[in-house]
């Protein structure tokens, strides 16, 4: 395979953006998801995610709701007002009513932690092919009306 043809497969690779505060975490993740064909960028800032998203397109965002410096809740609702077409799973170490609301109610999926790795694939798939099912429709609708 030569060169332009491997830079066109990693064009075509989804891409996700991890945001936990701690680093091994985000290390463990990137390695996971990059050995499973993923892009995988991490960030331990909200604010830096915020403008990864609004300045690239990622296909899926995985943030962990309890966040030290920012509230992960409120960083959701950022992405998505950002970037309304990324998918979003949640992670948190705390499932209290509030955060399984929250997440039922504004994400693609939600990882209690300490979590399997193959539930984190099971979630990212998920997430993934819902995103892709719905961009489908939206573009069925679109040339429907035309």
């Amino acid at each position: 395979m030569n060169a332009l043809a491997r830079k066109s497969d990693r064009e075509l690779r989804q891409k996700i953006l991890v945001v936990d505060d701690e680093q091994v975490i985000l290390d463990l993740l990137r390695r996971v998801l990059s050995r499973e064909g993923y892009q995988v960028t991490t960030t331990t800032l909200g604010d830096e995610a915020v403008r990864l998203v609004s300045t690239g397109r990622f296909d899926l965002a995985i943030a962990d709701i309890g966040l030290h410096r920012l509230d992960g809740r409120d960083l959701m609702m950022r992405i998505k007002q950002a970037s309304p077409e990324t998918a979003l799973v949640a992670m948190t170490g705390y499932p209290a009513s509030e955060v399984v609301l929250f997440a039922r109610d504004y994400t693609d999926g939600c990882l209690e932690k300490p979590f399997a790795l193959a539930e984190l694939l099971r979630a990212v798939r998920s997430a993934l092919e819902e995103r892709v099912k719905l961009s489908g429709e939206a573009a069925a609708i679109a040339s429907t009306s035309s």
